[in-house]
This record gives structure tokens, C-alpha cells and sequence, in this order.
């Protein structure tokens, strides 16, 4: 995470997000949006992912071809499962300049990494 990024989220309710921006080599550009629980006073990234998507594309001006968007939940250090660290690739459906109708892939942390060198 290199920053907090603030979005309106369901409702226009303050929402709040870590995000790191990679530019890779191929030209496309990597958003890796953290979810930071207590942190953020609103809608989670998971419940929102298409509209915050879509913001951080349209507010770091990329085209949706070139905007490669991953949801990263990190570990909160508990017994249960559920709450260790994650990365879901997102990919969506492109209507005009809006995303919609998220589709997620689990990756590793090596996969990620590898994307981010690309």
C-alpha cells in the first residue's frame, strides 16, 4: 500500500481503502486495492469493487483495457481462516467507461508479484 485512497461508497457514504499503483513495462497499469477495516469508516472494498474500480481508473485517467485491478484483504492475525491474507484478481465487464459485474480469481503472493513486474 503506498496511499489511502477516499471514495464515496454505497449511499455516498465516506469510504477509505489503501492502494498501491504499479505502471508495468507492458504499458497496462495494476491497482491493488487493500481493504483496512477498522480504518475505513464506510462500504468495504469486496461490497463495492466495481464502482471503486471504476474511480480509481477514471481518476488515474487509464483506458479498461489497460486497467489491471486486484482486492487484496490482509491478515489479521486470527485462528480463522477466513481472515488471512488475500488476493483476488477482479476482472469486469466494460460498459463504456464504467465497470460492472466483478469477477474474482484468487492469486499468491508470487503471483502478484510477477504481475507486478510485467
Amino acid at each position: 500500500m503506498d496511499h489511502y485512497f477516499d471514495y464515496l461508497g454505497q449511499w455516498d457514504s465516506p469510504s477509505r481503502c489503501g492502494l498501491k499503483m504499479i505502471q508495468r513495462k507492458d504499458g497496462k497499469t495494476l491497482a491493488i486495492a487493500t481493504e483496512i477495516y477498522r480504518q475505513n469508516p464506510g462500504t468495504p472494498v469486496t461490497e463495492w469493487v466495481a464502482p471503486l474500480a471504476t474511480q480509481i481508473m477514471h481518476k488515474t485517467h487509464c483506458e479498461p483495457g489497460a486497467f489491471i485491478f486486484i482486492e487484496h484483504t490482509p491478515d489479521l492475525q486470527s485462528k480463522l481462516t477466513f481472515y488471512g491474507e488475500t488476493f483476488d484478481l477482479v476482472e469486469f465487464d466494460v460498459n463504456g467507461t464504467t465497470l460492472s459485474n466483478p469477477k474474482w480469481s484468487r492469486l499468491t503472493s508470487l503471483e502478484v508479484d510477477a504481475m507486478m513486474e510485467e
